[in-house]
């Protein structure tokens, strides 16, 4: 998910892994996802649709999310700064931050990726419901806000022989982060309902699983023991 604080657990599976070893997929990139599982790479990450990965090898799936409204203000405050022409292009489509907030990355974009939605019409409760089966399909869920446990979690998971400590991006502007915090939080919160309740349920599934060895959770995730 973007701005959810994945490039932090990359920056600790590159470390594992090495570049050579990963592979980028940007957006719902089928082909190049097919070439990367084709030539054996371990470690496979990007912004793409949980549905990708449905039919896909034996691949440990794992998502993280963000509590709704930091995420959005996050993005906006990204694009402002960012260098990236694909990036500085959108940030001048827009006319204002209330005109982005009519987009569609405004607009429950954690359920709209899980659901594999995208773009398309508005989020409902048929999206959510969606969003939260494919939620419990992954084999691991974190959110933002418990960055520290999930980094250490993931890596005892892994099986990592030490803990690489996460390197913490830091905000591009923290005034006008703060100034659209202030301004527009409750505004974004409404409008972002239903990522709000897939947090909710991510962070559940996180607390609950924290705890358990992953051989012995996808084990009776088989068995249908475990969501």
């Amino acid at each position: 998910m973007p701005k959810t604080g994945g490039s932090t657990l990359v920056n600790i599976l590159h470390q594992h892994y090495g570049l050579e070893q990963s592979a980028l997929i940007a957006g719902d990139d089928k082909v190049a996802l097919a070439d990367a599982i084709q030539a054996g790479i371990p470690f496979i990450h990007g912004h793409f649709s949980a549905h990708l990965l449905e039919t896909g090898p034996a691949y440990l799936k794992a998502t993280i999310l963000r509590e709704a409204s930091d995420r959005v203000i996050s993005r906006y405050v990204h694009l402002a700064h960012s260098k990236e022409e694909r990036l500085q292009k959108e940030f001048a489509s827009y006319l204002s931050f209330e005109d982005f907030l009519q987009s569609t990355y405004a607009d429950n974009w954690q359920v709209r990726m899980l659901a594999g939605q995208w773009h398309e019409g508005r989020v409902n409760e048929e999206s959510f419901v969606k969003a939260v089966d494919q939620l419990y399909a992954m084999d691991w869920v974190a959110t933002a806000d418990q960055m520290a446990k999930a980094a250490l979690d993931l890596s005892l998971k892994l099986g990592f022989e030490s803990y690489y400590h996460p390197h913490l991006n830091t905000r591009a502007s923290e005034e006008l982060w703060q100034e659209l915090n202030a301004k527009y939080r409750d505004l974004i919160a409404d409008l972002n309902r239903f990522d709000a309740q897939l947090v909710v349920e991510a962070r559940a599934l996180f607390n609950r699983n924290k705890e358990l060895p992953l051989a012995k959770r996808l084990k009776l995730k088989l068995k249908g023991l475990l969501a």
